[in-house]
Formats: C-alpha cells, sequence, structure tokens
C-alpha cells in the first residue's frame, strides 16, 4: 500500500540524528527547511504486511526468539521510502555533500517515523497482543534474515523492495521488522545494548539513552 506523509519530520530528532543537539541557529535551519522539501516530494513510501503463523518462519538468533517468547503469530513487515530518496541523496552527494548529510540522516529519521505510524496501523487493523517491531540487526539476528522477511511479504514484487548480496536493502531507506503476535499481553524483548552488533558506533549509547526509549 502506498504511505501518505502527513507531518514535517521531527526537527530535534533530525538534529540528534545529525549531532548537532538541538542547535537551532537560522541559517541550519533554512537549508534543513530546503532538504525536507525536496526529500519530502522525492519519498514515495510503500508498506505491505503479512500475519504469519510463528511455525512459518525461520527465527534466527537468540534476541528474536526472546522478543518472540509466548507468541504463537508474528506480523511481518517492510516499508520503504521509494528509489526517488535515494536519488536524490547520491544528486547531492556530487552537487552539496553537506545537504546530502542532512538528506541522508532526515531521510532515516523519515523511514523510521512512518514505521511508527504503521506499526500503529497494524496493531489497531489484527487481533490478538502484540509486541513491538524487531528487526533484523538487531542483537545477533542477522542481516541475512533481511532476505527471508522481505521474501515472506513478497516485497520484490510489491513495494520494489530488494536485498543486495550483502544483506543490504535497496531502496537504502527502508525497513523490515517482525512483531509478536499472542493471546496474553506480551512486551517482547528487545536486544540489549551489550547484544547489539552497533554497541561501538551508536550515537545514542554515548549519550546515555536506549533506542528503545
Amino acid at each position: 500500500m502506498n504511505i501518505e506523509i502527513t507531518e514535517r519530520i521531527p526537527r530535534d530528532k533530525w538534529l540528534a540524528a545529525l549531532g548537532t543537539h538541538g542547535t537551532r541557529d537560522e541559517s541550519l535551519n533554512e537549508t534543513l527547511d530546503e532538504v525536507e522539501s525536496a526529500l519530502l516530494a522525492a519519498a514515495k513510501p510503500k508498506a505491505i504486511y503479512r500475519v504469519m503463523d510463528i511455525a512459518d518462519i525461520k527465527v534466527q538468533g537468540f534476541s528474536l526468539k526472546k522478543h518472540l517468547e509466548g507468541c504463537h503469530k508474528v506480523i511481518v513487515m517492510a516499508l520503504t521510502l521509494g528509489i526517488g530518496t535515494d536519488n536524490l541523496i547520491r544528486k547531492l552527494q556530487v552537487t552539496d555533500m553537506a545537504k546530502a548529510v542532512m538528506a541522508d540522516s532526515g531521510a532515516s529519521v523519515l523511514v523510521e517515523c512512518l514505521c511508527d505510524k504503521y506499526e500503529e496501523h497494524i496493531k489497531a487493523a489484527t487481533d490478538g497482543y502484540k509486541t513491538g517491531r524487531f528487526s533484523p540487526g538487531y542483537g545477533d539476528c542477522p542481516l541475512e534474515m533481511q532476505k527471508s522477511v522481505i521474501s515472506y511479504v513478497d516485497g520484490q514484487r510489491k513495494i520494489g523492495l530488494n536485498v543486495t548480496a550483502n544483506f543490504l536493502m535497496i531502496p537504502r531507506k527502508s525497513v523490515t521488522a517482525i512483531i509478536g503476535v499472542a493471546d496474553h499481553p506480551v512486551k517482547g524483548r528487545l536486544a540489549t545494548c551489550g547484544e547489539c552488533v552497533l554497541r561501538e558506533k551508536c550515537t545514542l549509547r554515548r549519550e546515555g539513552k536506549f533506542c528503545g526509549d
């Protein structure tokens, strides 16, 4: 399905992604406004989900297994901003690297915000108690699971989502995730910082924050 962008990119999250920590000088804000307009014009978000029996998916990694404890079904979801966003970032990398960095981080914030809203839509449209979403790459869940998740939802055909030999998604600004479904309240268990493969590079961790906050 096509996803409508109804809100602007949250500026505080965007500034945090850029590492500026709330800087609000007029020049930066004007440039961000310009980049945001280009991003919102280039993005053509699409998403898809599928409800499956948990026995029908291959659960990879201890972290995902713990997250799905007590669940009998899963919701597999995928969302992409579309190839237009990739093309915009590549163009800016040639013409204005500073704007390219802003566009790249802004697109990352945008895709996560859209995933939050799409997750809310899915949970309202389906039965049962749900966990939060869990993506390949969290904890010890390997990125190679991207390929399986995309195949479960027929993502290549339905929303144009592909995965490379290195298990990176094309378009780049895309997310796949799994949500657990149970017949009783469940919270799931997101991977801790100690289990995360990005723990040494994580800017949130350096600031004493957690991506589940």
